[in-house]
């Protein structure tokens, strides 16, 4: 196929003409969403809300001395990364070596990658990384002897350098990633400072693997409970008596509070310990998930905080009416997250008023292009009209946009979030 250059003036949903180098000069005349020739379906961001998210979630880390280093693979978007940063975030974390080096694209200097990186292309990476670039910081998991070898192997023809700085993963039975015992950990943690081309920092844990589990507050209270007892043992072996800070980090978007609890206070450690969370969805927040599990505004005494605010907004038209207790909206699996909780639809536009909606509407399936909606008997929904859904789990929202409207409070266009995914 010959390559088509104009293809580059087009986002999803966005008016013609408004690709890379467009967005600024379009939200400069703040077009509104519905006015603006823009076609539906479009995913918006509040401005206020994403504000909102992202201070609360700061004057927590500054009220409890916690460090943030927030996902970055929920959005992968660099306007919305560079504001948290701005908002005091000490890292951003990635999932994986290419996550990272697109971190990189956007300049930034301290990453966590929150995975085991044993590819060799991807080890060279972050060791070529680090060699080229002296005020960068690069930190992985391991949470095998293997895992070490590997990573090893994959540098053996690299010359000496600096040593990619690694923290062990404990898990959990039954869970993802990490090593399953304390013990079994304090193996991986020997063997990494062995290496002279690896340098252990710490310890690393994730607990939201037990999210809506009937016992999840336990099992994560237990968790940090082991990850501390790791590290007093971490500190027996004197395997972290070179460091100038220990890290230990966890806490997931859903869980901060008891990884707070759990792991901050004194530590018996000869050097200072740096406690790292890594929440990513607070960002944008969503209308169930993070909504009913979330602790700020939920547990106890996370509720001296606002609750976070939904921001990422699907908008799509009623498209067909074809039966009683039916109705089609535009939109479908291209669009929206569905992996964990279907949309949840949230607000009615007709003309210029919106009309906050309760859970009278309810999507009940998803094609590729088509949201199913049961409507109850009376209900006024009309061909037409336009329906807001909230989400549920934002990050497999976020992929589906190469751009995103920022909106103010009356749906103007005020700015473009765009993703690299």
């Amino acid at each position: 196929m010959k390559p088509t250059p104009d293809l580059e003036q087009y986002y999803k949903g966005w008016p013609a003409a408004t690709g890379p180098g467009h967005l600024e000069s379009l939200a400069a005349t703040t077009p509104n969403l519905f006015t603006g020739d823009f076609l539906f379906p479009v995913a918006t961001i509040s401005a206020r809300d994403l504000e909102h998210n992202l201070t609360t979630v700061s004057r927590f880390c500054n009220d409890t001395g916690i460090s943030l280093a927030p996902h970055g693979k929920t959005t992968m978007s660099p306007e919305i990364i560079q504001w948290q940063l701005d908002a005091g975030a000490w890292a951003i974390t990635a999932a994986t070596a290419s996550q990272a080096r697109m971190l990189r694209a956007f300049g930034v200097e301290r990453i966590l990658i929150a995975h085991q990186v044993i590819d060799p292309a991807a080890v060279r990476w972050v060791w070529d990384e680090l060699a080229a670039h002296p005020r960068v910081e690069i930190l992985v998991l391991v949470d095998s002897v293997a895992g070490v070898e590997l990573m090893e192997r994959a540098l053996s023809e690299r010359p000496e350098g600096r040593a990619i700085d690694v923290l062990v993963e404990l898990g959990a039975p039954g869970g993802r990633t990490g090593c399953r015992s304390v013990d079994e950990a304090l193996d991986v943690a020997v063997r990494t400072s062995s290496s002279p081309r690896l340098r252990l920092v710490g310890a690393e844990a994730y607990e939201g693997i037990w999210h809506r589990s009937d016992d999840s507050l336990g099992a994560v209270d237990e968790l940090m409970g082991e990850l501390r007892l790791l590290m007093q043992r971490l500190e027996d072996l004197s395997l972290v008596d070179h460091l100038d800070e220990i890290i230990v980090s966890a806490g997931g978007s859903m869980y901060p509070d008891l990884v707070v609890t759990g792991l901050d206070g004194e530590w018996a450690m000869p050097k200072p310990v740096r406690l790292v969370i890594r929440p990513g969805c607070y960002v944008t927040h969503d209308s169930r998930l993070y909504a009913e599990s979330s602790p700020f505004g939920v547990r106890s005494p996370m509720d001296t905080y606002p609750p976070l605010r939904p921001a990422l907004t699907i908008w799509s038209y009623v498209v067909s009416r074809p039966e009683a207790g039916l109705a089609l909206l535009g939109f479908g699996k291209r669009d929206a997250s569905y992996d964990v909780d279907l949309p949840i639809p949230v607000t009615i536009q007709r003309g210029e008023q919106p009309e906050r909606l309760a859970g009278e509407l309810e999507v009940f399936g998803l094609d590729d292009q088509h949201a199913y909606v049961r409507v109850p008997d009376g209900f006024d929904l009309s061909v037409g009209d336009v329906v807001g859904c909230g989400i549920s789990h934002p990050c497999t929202t976020f992929e589906r946009w190469r751009a995103i409207p920022l909106v103010d409070i009356e749906l103007n266009v005020i700015g473009g979030i765009r993703t690299f995914f």
